[in-house]
């Protein structure tokens, strides 16, 4: 076996020699079969194989890997991707990466603040150093300033080319781990007992201010050091929310203490046509979310989404969600299920918010408003309807929310005026899972977690808060193998 990797090896060497014959071997960086990129464009020989990258004066270490899936002939993989991401940072915290897609075409250089975060880039780079493209899988480099230097190197060897699925495998792994086989609904009792422990984690809520009768108030208020991972609504998505969980560092910083899991309410209730009233991939996915709650107490939150009800108002195309819901609770676990669950209902904040961001199910306040009343906000049922309900002022409706509620809120909060303002409730369309500037009001994003190909997340790198998505994945089934070991 060790002979024939090193003859595969030594083959796509030869064929990269020959494809670089006119490239000089780089002299910055001590490898072997590194080579100098030239001023005029080249392209890689090679689909799905990872290079190392050399940036600037400063050989600045970049890995380009092709985007590869955890479970083979996944149709959400279909293009030939590749993720850019600078490996120090990218295997030890939560970092960002760019994918560069079929036509895609990114150029590093200086003045690009988003690049300094997320690939740790020199700010002594030239305003365009390198630019990488994506044509239908083959990759094609332009070093702007070969006096600067920029170099690339293929990673050949068999640890290197399956580093990341392995990282990734040991996420789900520890998945497995800490949340046994999420296929099985859980027995009546077992469900009873973790809804009850789930409700007296956060009736003592030390991120909450306390209401007027001694409970925990309407606002969560995350602490600066804590970098915020925000998922939209999943609509019993499970694989999504296992996707997020396999990527980035996302499990380890929130085993570590340094992150926390925000929901923006509306896991329940399926979104899928023809699957409108199947109601056990909703107590299925609660069933996880209370599994997170109870393993990281204080850094998985839910907020109060407008579908998180048993009123026969909540529905889709007809069917009454709301009341179908209610039922199958009682049917399934009993009628001291269904109460500690309207019990979860009335105790859950409706917002949170840090100096670097705020968000809500749906969208800010459209009268007047101070944070007292925000913490009391059972006594407000107009601001209850805002924040769980309200959608963004259009043409067709006038009644929604605009650019001054959102200004309004930042200062409510005394929060700087251009803090990101993040809500879920109301995709744009059906193909994405993120839009940002949303009616072009500077920092309003969406994100909506139940789209089946993809799913956003907006977490915290540094001090900005940042939009990153990723291809969904069967990852269900994985967990339960691995659970099952």
């Amino acid at each position: 076996m060790a002979k024939t990797i090193s003859k595969k090896r030594k083959s796509l060497l030869k064929l990269i020699k020959t494809a670089f014959s006119d490239l000089e071997q780089c002299e910055k960086v001590d490898l072997k079969d590194t080579y100098k990129l030239p001023k005029k464009k080249i392209m890689f020989p090679l689909e799905n194989y990872p290079l190392e990258i050399h940036v600037g004066l400063d050989a600045h270490v970049l890995h380009l890997y092709p985007e590869l899936p955890l479970a083979d002939q996944q149709d959400n993989f279909s293009e030939p991707n590749y993720i850019l991401f600078d490996p120090d940072s990218y295997y030890s915290r939560i970092s960002g990466f760019y994918r560069i897609s079929d036509d895609d075409k990114i150029t590093l250089g200086s003045e690009n603040a988003e690049q300094y975060a997320f690939l740790n880039t020199s700010k002594k780079l030239p305003q365009q150093q390198l630019s990488i493209a994506n044509y239908d899988g083959k990759l094609t480099f332009k070093c702007h300033y070969p006096e600067t230097g920029s170099c690339i190197t293929p990673l050949l060897k068999e640890k290197k080319l399956q580093k990341i699925n392995k990282w990734r495998r040991e996420k789900v792994t520890r998945l497995a781990e800490i949340l046994g086989d999420p296929l099985k609904l859980l027995s009546t009792d077992d469900a009873l007992k973790l809804i009850q422990k789930v409700n007296g984690i956060i009736n003592h809520d030390m991120y909450r201010e306390k209401n007027n009768n001694d409970k925990p108030g309407g606002v969560l208020t995350i602490p600066d050091k804590m970098n915020p991972i925000i998922i939209g609504d999943l609509h019993t998505q499970m694989d999504n929310l296992l996707t997020l969980l396999s990527q980035n560092n996302f499990l380890s910083a929130l085993e570590n203490g340094d992150a926390c899991l925000i929901f923006l309410g509306d896991a329940v209730h399926p979104e899928i046509a023809g699957k409108y009233d199947k109601m056990e991939s909703s107590m299925l996915i609660m069933d996880i979310i209370f599994k997170l709650i109870v393993r990281f107490p204080k850094h998985v939150f839910y907020l109060m989404g407008n579908h998180d009800s048993f009123s026969e108002e909540i529905g889709k195309k007809g069917v009454p969600q709301g009341l179908l819901w209610e039922k199958q609770l009682k049917k399934s676990r009993g009628k001291s299920y269904r109460k500690e669950m309207q019990q979860f209902y009335d105790n859950l904040p409706y917002l949170a918010y840090s100096k670097h961001f705020i968000c809500c199910h749906a969208g800010p306040p459209t009268s007047a408003v101070n944070l007292h009343a925000l913490v009391n906000i059972h006594k407000h049922p107009k601001l209850v309807k805002d924040l769980i309900s309200r959608r963004l002022q259009t043409s067709n409706r006038m009644s929604g929310y605009n650019k001054s509620d959102i200004k309004k809120l930042r200062r409510c909060l005394n929060v700087g005026e251009n803090t990101p303002f993040i809500v879920g409730h109301t995709p744009m369309d059906d193909e994405e899972t993120l839009w940002e500037n949303v009616g072009g009001i500077s920092g309003h994003t969406i994100v909506y977690g139940g789209n089946l190909e993809k799913v956003g997340v907006i977490v915290q790198i540094g001090k900005s808060m940042y939009s990153l998505t990723y291809p969904v994945e069967p990852l269900t089934k994985l967990v339960s193998i691995e659970a099952k070991k």
